[in-house]
């Protein structure tokens, strides 16, 4: 067992108010935008926390290149998030979803509608630049497809599964940016492609050179929030931790019972009140997890939205988490974190904030290379070893 961090800089908070983006229908003839003397897309089909650390690359392609019209094609579950930022002007969803599969890039053609209506508003919107972080099927066939003049892609070794060798997509992009430091975090990972096409323009120096991530909380999520607390007797100023029960896969859970073990462990030994939360589908066990305690924790899964749940987290001394979405979230809204790592390297733990990393893979801060021995690790966590983690922690930052 390891706990480790933290592994990146700490910059200042970044966090603009209300949603300026633009989501687009595609389902309409109309709904295009003439376009300004430059437009750009940026392509990110994966997941909210790989969303969150896209923000810095995002804001370098708006700052770098004044006037621009920053567009983004992305996944549903990162559409609200997106529209969220100041630096993204349009989101054009990505409907065919369900069919993006890395290793079978021709399941596409399984949604021959949604593809071409996709593949008309692309090609309609007249892009001038588009940027790919992931050197992957999907997104360079999205790419080619734009038309745009410059089509940069990042080739990563970062993560064995998103490297693609060079000569397989050579011909469908303009520029490859090679990532090659396996402990690279992926906000600098993605950052590179994004960099390169500014300084190929002619763009503006680099102002946030921090690269600090953005999680804009919405007026409503904060009343929701408030609304919770009141609800469960939490006054203002309460110290509060957050437990974050839920993964992304199986192969990445953590046994219920040693979740509240560490929540009890918070209350008792910190003073801490203990918010349980998680992704509405696994009510049924928070309810588990709270009835093993041996303290009374605050359950907020299923009662509140994503947002509203990160509202509540800004408010939070600590989070104890997966390497799930929400731990990029805590980092961006600046909370400490200690994270349970399965196969995971260095390269997604969260960013500019205080962290902790638990983990028995052997390779960290590189990523575990056999895909025959990582299944488990998670589930070879001890609670003693996160209870530590939380200790070390907080001492070391004054949390």
């Amino acid at each position: 067992m390891r706990f480790n961090g933290p592994l990146s800089p700490q910059p200042a908070a970044f966090s603009p108010s209300a949603p300026v983006a633009r989501v687009i229908d595609l389902n309409s003839a109309d709904d295009h935008v003439a376009p300004p003397t430059r437009r750009i897309l940026y392509i990110h089909m994966a997941a909210l926390g790989d969303a969150i650390m896209a923000s810095p690359a995002l804001r370098i392609l708006k700052q770098g290149l004044p006037g621009a019209q920053v567009d983004v094609l992305a996944r549903r579950s990162a559409v609200d998030y997106f529209s969220s930022l100041t630096s993204v002007d349009q989101v054009v969803p990505f409907v065919g979803e369900r069919f993006v599969d890395r290793h079978r890039p021709w399941k596409l053609l399984q949604a021959p509608g949604e593809l071409a209506r996709l593949l008309r508003t692309l090609r309609g919107n007249r892009y001038d630049a588009v940027v790919q972080w992931r050197g992957q099927i999907p997104d360079t066939l999205m790419s080619a497809c734009t038309g745009a003049r410059h089509r940069v892609a990042a080739v990563q070794s970062i993560h064995r599964r998103s490297a693609i060798p060079v000569e397989r997509v050579s011909f469908l992009v303009t520029d490859l940016v090679p990532v090659t430091d396996p402990v690279a975090h992926m906000v600098e990972a993605m950052a590179a492609p994004a960099r390169f096409l500014v300084r190929k323009l002619g763009g503006l120096p680099e102002r946030d050179a921090a690269l600090a991530l953005e999680f804009p909380l919405r007026g409503e999520d904060e009343r929701a929030a408030d609304a919770f607390m009141a609800a469960h007797d939490l006054a203002d100023g309460t110290p509060m931790a957050m437990v974050a029960i839920s993964a992304k896969t199986a192969v990445n859970s953590w046994p219920g019972a040693r979740f509240g073990a560490v929540a009890d462990y918070l209350r008792l030994s910190h003073g801490l009140r203990v918010i349980l939360s998680g992704v509405p589908e696994h009510r049924a066990r928070e309810t588990e997890i709270a009835a093993g305690m041996k303290t009374q924790p605050v359950c907020s899964t299923g009662r509140l939205t994503f947002g509203g749940v990160c509202a509540l987290l800004r408010r939070c001394r600590l989070l104890v988490s997966l390497n799930t979405g929400i731990s990029h979230a805590a980092a961006a809204l600046r909370v400490p974190v200690v994270v349970l790592s399965g196969r995971d390297g260095a390269s997604i733990t969260p960013w500019g904030t205080p962290h902790r990393v638990v983990t028995h893979n052997p390779f960290f801060p590189a990523r575990h290379p056999h895909s025959r021995e990582w299944a488990g690790l998670v589930e070879k966590i001890t609670a003693a070893e996160v209870n530590a983690a939380v200790d070390a922690l907080l001492e070391s930052f004054h949390v």
